[in-house]
C-alpha cells in the first residue's frame, strides 16, 4: 500500500508517542487516544449531525480531539498519526471520501488533507466498517480467521470483508457494501427501489421509522414514557430498555428485521463462503442478544447446507471501540511502511 506519509517522527526532538482513531458514525463522533502499544488511554464521544455543514463538522470534531488530548496531559504534537473510519465509499490512497451517506458535503472530499492542515499530523481515512472489521481482525473476535464477512448495525448498515486474511476494498473502495444490496426485486419507483435494500429494511433509521408508527398506535408504552413522541430519541439504547420494560410489539418488531438481515447473510453465505460473520455496531450491542439468534436461524435456513454448516456468527468482541482501534492500527501500519 503506496501512500505518502511524512516522516515527521519528531518535533524538536519529542519522541512522540500516542495514535488517535476517529469514528465518525451517522450520529456520533467517538475519539479514542492509543499508545504505540493500542492500550486506550482515553475515550470522547460527541453528538454529530452529519447535515448541518462543514463548518459545524469541523468545529465538532477538532473540540474533541482537544478534549481527549487535554484529559490525558497531551498535545498534537504528541502524535504519530491519526487513523479515520468514515462511512461511504473512500480512496484511502488519496484520501477522499467519494460520498458518504452520513455526511451530506462529503462528496469527493479530501478529507485526509483538510484534517492534516488543521492537525499538522498524518492522516488516514478508511471505510469505517473496513476499520471495525481489521479492528476485530488484529485484537478481537476475527483475530485467527481468514475468510470472513463483517456487518455493522449502526445508522445503517455497513459491511467489509477479509479473503485470505486480508481486507478486500474492491476495484473502487466499495466491496462489502451488504446495506445496499436487495431482499426483493426492485421496482421502477426510485422510492420503492430504496426500500428493498437491506440497509433501508434493517438500519437502525428503518427500525426507528418503524418504531415510530408503534408510537403512535400505543403499541409501545415503555417507549412512549421515556421518549414522548420524540422520534429523534429512538436510539438502540432506547430500544433496548423499552424492550426489557415489556414492549413486545417493538421486540417483535427488531426479531422481524433480524430475520431480514439472515436472509440476506444467505446470499453472502452462499456467494463468498466464509469461515465467520462477525456481526458489530450499536444495535448489536444494545440488542445481540435479541438479533444473533434470529440472524443465526435464517440464515441457516436459506443458505446451502454444506457452506451454513461451516460458517459461524459471533458477535462483536471490541464493540464499540471496534472502528477507533482499527483505525488507529491501520494508521500506524501505514506511518511505518512510509518511513521504510
Amino acid at each position: 500500500m503506496e501512500i505518502n506519509f511524512e516522516r515527521g517522527e519528531s518535533m524538536a526532538g519529542k519522541k512522540k508517542k500516542f495514535i488517535l482513531g476517529i469514528d465518525l458514525g451517522g450520529t456520533k463522533i467517538l475519539i479514542g487516544l492509543f499508545d504505540r502499544k493500542f492500550s486506550l488511554k482515553k475515550t470522547v464521544k460527541l453528538e454529530m449531525d452529519g447535515n448541518r455543514g462543514e463548518r459545524f463538522f469541523f468545529n465538532k470534531l477538532i473540540d474533541g480531539i482537544e478534549e481527549v488530548l487535554e484529559e490525558t496531559g497531551s498535545d498534537l504534537s504528541d502524535l504519530v498519526t491519526i487513523g479515520v473510519g468514515c462511512p461511504g465509499i473512500i480512496d484511502i490512497y488519496k484520501g477522499i471520501v467519494k460520498v458518504s451517506s452520513n455526511v451530506s458535503f462529503f462528496k469527493n472530499y479530501s478529507l485526509a488533507e483538510k484534517l492534516k492542515a488543521k492537525l499538522k499530523t498524518p492522516v488516514f481515512i478508511e471505510n469505517d466498517a473496513n476499520a471495525g472489521l481489521f479492528g476485530e481482525q488484529q485484537f478481537g473476535a476475527a483475530r485467527g480467521y481468514r475468510e470472513v464477512v463483517g456487518v455493522f448495525l449502526g445508522t445503517g448498515i455497513g459491511g467489509a470483508l477479509i479473503i485470505n486474511g486480508h481486507l478486500y476494498r474492491g476495484a473502487s473502495g466499495g466491496a462489502g457494501e451488504i446495506g445496499q444490496t436487495f431482499l426483493s426485486l426492485p421496482s421502477f419507483s426510485d422510492f420503492e427501489t430504496s426500500r428493498q435494500k437491506v440497509g433501508a429494511l434493517v438500519g437502525r433509521n428503518a427500525i426507528a421509522s418503524e418504531a415510530g408508527f408503534l408510537l403512535l398506535r400505543q403499541k409501545c408504552p415503555h417507549l412512549l414514557e421515556e421518549i414522548g413522541y420524540n422520534v429523534k430519541k429512538i436510539r438502540s439504547g432506547a430500544l433496548s430498555r423499552a424492550i426489557k420494560a415489556g414492549d413486545i410489539a417493538l421486540e417483535e418488531l427488531i426479531r422481524s428485521r433480524s430475520r431480514w438481515l439472515g436472509v440476506a447473510l444467505a446470499n453472502v453465505v452462499n456467494i463468498l463462503n466464509p469461515e465467520l460473520i462477525l456481526l458489530g455496531g450499536g444495535m448489536m450491542e444494545a440488542m445481540g442478544k435479541i438479533i444473533l439468534p434470529e440472524v443465526r436461524r435464517e440464515m441457516e435456513a436459506y443458505a446451502l447446507k454444506p457452506l451454513a454448516k461451516v460458517v459461524k456468527i459471533v458477535p462483536s468482541k471490541l464493540k464499540d471501540n471496534a472502528v477507533i482501534l482499527g483505525a488507529a492500527k491501520m494508521a500506524h501500519e501505514v506511518f511505518k511502511a512510509a518511513k521504510k
